[in-house]
């Protein structure tokens, strides 16, 4: 008998409007349906694993910009040129990777407009 099972078969990039997923990988969160449909018992299914900081081209699927950039000086910067990584947590761009998340997308949403990687 286990204690547990950890299902580890795949992301569900695929769901979200904007994704750095690649064009057409198969990334619907499949296997965590299959295991519903099946009765298993899951939890925590909102920890979903993402990066923070994409290149955004219109009209182009995004592309993943690695955080060894802000690990090595890149800022996030809003519309206005102004730093606010800071302004969100004490380790700024180097905080972990949901706090970066939720900070850019605060930041976002506050200018209502888009922000920056100063590399």
């Amino acid at each position: 008998a286990s204690r547990g099972v950890v299902l580890a078969s795949g992301g569900l990039g695929g769901i979200y409007q904007h994704s750095t997923n690649p064009p057409g990988f198969n990334a619907l969160g499949s296997s965590v349906a299959l295991a519903r449909r099946a009765g298993v018992a899951t939890q925590d299914l909102e920890y979903v694993q993402f990066h923070p900081t994409a290149l955004y081209i219109p009209n182009e699927a995004r592309f993943l910009l690695t955080e060894a950039l802000r690990g090595e000086g890149a800022v996030l910067r809003n519309s206005k040129g102004e730093a606010f990584a800071k302004n969100f947590h004490p380790d700024g761009e180097l905080a972990p990777r949901d706090i970066v998340a939720r900070g850019v997308y605060n930041e976002a949403q506050a200018t209502g407009d888009q922000v920056y990687l100063d590399i």
